[in-house]
């Protein structure tokens, strides 16, 4: 009989405000939800285990596991904090085993003296309950016997509490070695190798015991010594070999471990050479494409005040209109005839300018007024006139004529370009922002570029020498593996052969008379010889019969978990390698499918874990204590989360999921749709368990943030 938690109790503890009474969760057997959106409890919720299994919590300000005892204050209700003199912050878990139930509980004291906040350090109690009497446990250690081998066993911890990346701790699937660790640990393998080493140690304790005795009765046979010095030389050479090709083997599977890192590597550093060249003219590109944009940007400050045509002049082409209308009225005013009846022309001396007044002859146009001039007419002869006239008029000036003349000479060289400059200042914005959409356009193309250096096995860091490391030290890592390969097998021959010659001289020594005592000591080594053959064969042949239940078990749990999925996650292949284990995921052609995404290498994790729990050694298949999970179920899909409830039961007795994808903060009923099918079929006997939904009982800071829950199935 497992472990079941009846239930887990809060007091003070973060934000569960008040006694163990109005935060407690009662639990059953299957699977039993706590739903809750973040900054409710859920992390909160888990850490009550750590603190109680570890003596630490998960800080979420440095984001990292830290000393319970350095952090009691932060554990420590704000409110109780803010409220109470005297408080106490716990954590209660009561469960059963084996009959017996178990009360644990973790707390510190607080108090407040003088304003300052005191508290003791971290403190336990523990109580056992047997026909119905209580009996406090006083002993530290056997307290301690209670949490690590009673609870949850110190060697299956690891696969029972999951939070965020831990999956990926527990089933290191990069390393065959941790996944048969995995397997030894949940499995049971572990005992059967126990047994073989016993085994082993004994029968070779009995054949030296033999050995010993039969050297004592033959000692004055010198032929016979002979032939027992070459026997023990033999076996020493044997056994000598023996160790070298273990610590070959243990060098070849650390090779071969190596040789699995680089492979994501090695097979994509011709990809990622290519990558990095896009990715350095995408950055040339940005660069260039940033200058443009300061370039234009710097511009537009010229622009403004331009001498030829300054934007700030833009809307004022009413003005010139106005100040050219009151000019012409002014030249009509002042014009005066001279001694020989030729009209005096009121322009600055200069203006219009040679070239532009040649230009109006050939045009036919006044650039002044705008008016057609044609040949022989007399606004044609009038410009011909002023082109005509003396480099030096005598002139009578004054100042206000002074003074239109110059307006006249400055502002004449913006009539034309006036009109023009909101078409320039458009066609300006228009480059910029095409050049900033180029930008833009750059920059999520070198994200997508960063992103497929990722997938390629690289990063930003990573370099073409880091590249040509990896290309030598892949090189050389094969080198090791052929190198070690061969020398396991040229020394495998050499023990056959010395084998042989061991069993001629242990056959030529059997035909030497022993002494009747001496004979029993034989047949005794003899028969602890055979019981080792058979138990070693025996754990190869339970170790082999368990990857092949293996491989069934978790295809079925693979095949159930991803069910449902738009795209197929293939089948788990299992091979065996001496005592190493290989998981990769294969398609219907056999070849091997990489590149799929977090959920379904998650999902592979997770299955492996289901099914080697299920490949136990015995007719009980299930994991006999608590599943504690805070994992984020929403890289996983709704599909997965469906699929999980459904398969837990048959491999963990009970589970206990904080989760919040199930929550809905707008929903009357906190619930999402997903939610209330879940809760429905609870409601109706298809999922067994319990289901809780946390709640925040108004929007607080810390020091006022208090959560309760609402029970919807028990």
């Amino acid at each position: 009989m497992g472990t079941i938690i009846k239930s887990v109790a809060f007091e003070n503890f973060y934000n569960y405000y008040g006694s163990y009474e109005a935060n407690e969760y009662q639990f059953k057997a299957g699977i039993n939800i706590v739903n809750a959106d973040n900054n409710m409890g859920k992390s909160k919720f888990y850490n009550g285990f750590m603190w109680m299994l570890r003596d630490q919590v998960y800080d979420s300000d440095i984001k990292a596991f830290v000393d319970a005892n350095e952090s009691l204050v932060k554990m420590a209700s704000g409110k109780a904090k803010a409220e109470d003199l005297l408080f106490k912050v716990g954590f209660r878990v009561i469960f059963t085993n084996a009959d017996v139930e178990y009360t644990v509980e973790k707390y510190s004291k607080f108090s407040t003296s003088d304003g300052e906040l005191l508290h003791t350090p971290s403190m336990m109690s523990v109580f056992k309950k047997e026909n119905n009497a209580d009996t406090p446990v006083f002993d530290k250690d056997e307290q301690m016997d209670i949490i690590n081998k009673v609870f949850i066993p110190l060697s299956i911890r690891n696969y029972a509490l999951l939070q965020g990346e831990s999956m990926d701790r527990l089933v290191d699937l990069s390393s065959k070695k941790a996944l048969s660790d995995t397997i030894d640990t949940l499995a049971g393998i572990s005992i059967l190798k126990g047994i073989c080493d016993t085994s082993r140690k004994m029968a070779k304790m009995a054949d030296s015991l033999y050995q010993t005795k039969d050297s004592e009765n033959s000692k004055n046979d010198t032929a016979k010594q002979r032939e027992k010095a070459k026997r023990t030389t033999f076996v020493q050479n044997i056994e000598k070999l023996k160790e070298e090709i273990e610590a070959a083997k243990d060098e070849l599977n650390a090779a071969k471990r190596k040789k699995e890192e680089l492979d994501a590597y090695i097979s994509n550093s011709n990809k990622r050479v290519g990558i990095r060249s896009k990715l350095e003219a995408n950055t040339i590109a940005i660069k260039d494409t940033k200058k443009n944009i300061d370039d234009i940007e710097m511009s537009i400050t010229k622009s403004l005040f331009d001498e030829e045509n300054p934007w700030l002049l833009m809307g004022m082409q009413d003005e010139l209109e106005t100040f050219d209308a009151k000019r012409e009225k002014h030249i009509g005013e002042v014009a005066r005839m001279n001694d020989d009846g030729a009209l005096v022309i009121m322009l600055p001396e200069g203006s219009p300018d040679t070239s532009s007044l040649e230009r109006m002859l050939k045009t036919e146009v006044c650039e002044v007024c705008g008016q057609r001039a044609h040949k022989g007419s007399d606004a044609w002869n009038h410009i011909k006139m002023i082109l005509d006239r003396p480099k030096k008029i005598s002139t009578t000036r004054n100042d206000f004529k002074d003074f239109y003349g110059m307006l006249q000479k400055s502002a004449s060289s913006y009539l034309m370009s006036i009109p023009r400059l909101g078409s320039k200042i458009e066609d300006v914005k228009v480059r910029l922002d095409k050049m900033k959409d180029n930008l833009d356009e750059l920059e999520e193309k070198k994200n997508d570029i960063f992103t497929e250096l990722n997938n390629a096995g690289g990063n930003a860091d990573n370099s073409e020498y880091n590249d040509r490391n990896i290309v030598a030290d892949y090189r050389r890592v094969n080198s090791v593996i052929t190198a070690k390969e061969n020398e396991i097998n040229g020394k495998n021959k050499m023990v056959a052969k010395m084998e042989d010659a061991l069993a001629a001289i242990n056959q030529k020594l059997s035909s030497y008379k022993k002494a009747a005592d001496v004979e029993k000591y034989e047949e005794f080594a003899q028969v602890l010889a055979k019981i080792n053959t058979v138990i070693e064969e025996t754990k190869d042949d339970i170790f082999g019969r368990t990857i092949e239940t293996l491989a069934q078990n978790a295809n079925e749990k693979y095949k159930a978990l991803t069910s449902g999925n738009q795209s197929s996650g293939g089948i788990l292949d299992f091979q065996r390698d001496h005592d190493i284990v290989n998981v990769t995921i294969r398609d219907v052609n056999n070849g091997e499918i990489t590149g799929l995404g977090t959920g379904f290498q998650r999902m592979k994790q997770l299955a492996i874990v289901m099914a080697v729990i299920s490949s136990k050694i015995g007719d009980e298949k299930m994991f006999d204590y608590p599943f504690i999970s805070d994992a984020p179920f929403s890289e996983f899909g709704e599909n997965f989360i469906n699929n999980f409830f459904a398969v837990a039961p048959e491999v963990f007795s009970q589970s206990i999921i904080m989760i919040k994808e199930l929550y809905d903060p707008n929903a009357d009923d906190l619930l999402t749709p997903f939610g209330r099918r879940i809760l429905d079929k609870m409601n109706k006997g298809q999922i067994r368990g319990t289901f809780y939904v946390n709640v925040i009982e108004e929007k607080a800071d810390t020091t006022g943030l208090v959560t309760t829950h609402k029970c919807y199935k028990y």
